[in-house]
């Protein structure tokens, strides 16, 4: 293997009770790094994204194990080092393979691109593998500290590596437009194919549970209007789209209303994706049933991609009044940085209030068992490839950043609400092993 010069790596490290308290630390005593274990991949960081999806993985990292993915490294500086107040999270995006134990013929090889679920930062990341026997390009992440991670985040896929200048520029634009809205798209692909299937042998519950998700659940048509609250997320878009264009003939419902804050509403009515568009407080001087053009024998779906001050469950209720059927699905939360005490109540409440949580993992797991992975991710990424080469979501744009501190930057930006609908906030990365470049 090539003898590289590894530059200092640097790291995202967030307070546990506040996301808003990032701090960017530099690990000079992290290299050497140790000898890599059998059957393991070392990966660094090249591109990544930021979304509000990062924070809820720090809001709720205590809930669902996401602060353990990337544990705090031996070389952190000490004011860092207690694991109980500081932690990392991860983001979605791409990695290259500097260094591998994976036998050879396997596909993975040094310089391979590697797309999933990955450390915010430029220290890289050692994986304990499993290639996928029943799917080409992916593999499992067993390494023990992520045995209970929900499975979404353990599966990767792999692309071997480019060659010329024109492929290397075609593939960052496109794996920017994956890092920041494959994951985002699967959900809304899979809640309009198999959440609500037109084929009832393809039916999964939105949770993935066992029960509780009838095929009348599920049905969509003329009587059903749905309601898509914080619509000019990226995820709502997507789900939008798939409602729009992904249906077959006679299974597509009477309208889709996008519902949101003043502020994104030209972004989210100039995406052609909604059949109205109105603002959380439509429902104050107005019959909201009238508004929405609901009536009793309307089915109304409300699915809720992190609506602000419990605007969807306060609609959701008054329709309970005057439609005969009214569901409500969770798939996000509101963005606020609030305590992990904060966040379990919510969570709790949320329950007990009989409002159904949509789980990107759980709908995965059920897909997968009806159709096997090879169907599925066929499938899904013949839609996902159809939906990036279109132009994805009007008007959204990348926004490329570049290095750590822009990464700091951005997660600032974000937090601060000053990143608009039609901005995607990605960043490069630079291989701390840059001198020379991995090669196949």
């Amino acid at each position: 293997m090539a003898k590289y010069t590894p530059t200092t790596p640097t790291i995202q490290v967030l307070s546990k009770q506040n996301y808003e308290d990032q701090h960017l630390v530099a690990l000079p005593n992290a290299l050497p790094l140790p000898p890599l274990t059998p059957h393991s991949l070392r990966i660094c960081t090249i591109i990544l994204s930021l979304t509000t999806n990062n924070f809820t993985y720090a809001r709720c990292g205590h809930l669902l194990g996401w602060w353990d993915v990337h544990p705090l490294p031996p070389s952190i500086p000490a004011e860092f080092a207690n694991p109980q107040d500081y932690g990392r999270v991860s983001a979605w995006g791409y990695g290259v393979v500097v260094e591998s134990t994976v036998p050879k013929g396997l596909g993975i090889e040094v310089g391979t691109h590697v797309y999933g679920y990955l450390p915010i930062g430029t220290l890289p990341v050692d994986m304990h593998v499993e290639i996928s026997a029943d799917a080409n390009g992916q593999f499992v992440e067993i390494s023990p500290q992520r045995e209970k991670l929900m499975p979404v985040y353990n599966r990767y896929l792999f692309y071997s590596s480019e060659t010329t200048a024109q492929q290397k520029a075609e593939r960052k634009q496109s794996e920017g437009y994956d890092s920041l809205l494959q994951v985002l798209f699967e959900a809304g692909y899979m809640m309009n194919r198999f959440v609500f299937a037109w084929d009832s042998s393809e039916l999964v519950h939105p949770s993935g549970a066992d029960s509780g998700w009838t095929t009348e659940d599920a049905r969509i048509g003329e009587d059903t209007i749905l309601l898509l609250f914080a619509a000019s997320g990226k995820t709502a878009l997507a789900f939008a789209h798939q409602l729009k264009y992904g249906r077959p003939a006679g299974k597509s419902p009477r309208k889709v209303v996008g519902v949101g804050s003043d502020a994104p509403r030209a972004f989210t009515e100039g995406t052609g994706l909604y059949n109205s568009v109105l603002t959380y407080d439509a429902d104050n001087d107005h019959d909201i049933g009238v508004e929405v053009g609901a009536d009793a024998d309307s089915k109304v779906v409300v699915v809720d991609f992190g609506a602000r001050g419990g605007a969807a469950d306060r609609w959701a209720e008054k329709l309970r009044k005057s439609s005969k059927s009214v569901t409500l699905l969770g798939v996000g939360g509101e963005v606020a940085a609030e305590s992990q005490e904060v966040t379990t109540q919510k969570m709790v409440k949320r329950m007990a209030a009989g409002r159904m949580q949509v789980n990107t993992s759980g709908m995965r797991s059920q897909a997968v068992g009806i159709l096997g992975h090879k169907t599925y991710f066929e499938g899904l990424l013949t839609e996902w490839r159809t939906y990036r080469e279109r132009g994805v979501p009007k008007g959204l744009q990348l926004v490329w950043g570049k290095g750590m501190d822009d990464v700091g930057k951005g997660w600032e930006r974000l937090y601060k609400g000053e990143v608009g609908p039609d901005e995607g906030l990605v960043f490069e990365l630079d291989n701390i092993y840059s001198s020379p470049e991995p090669k196949l």
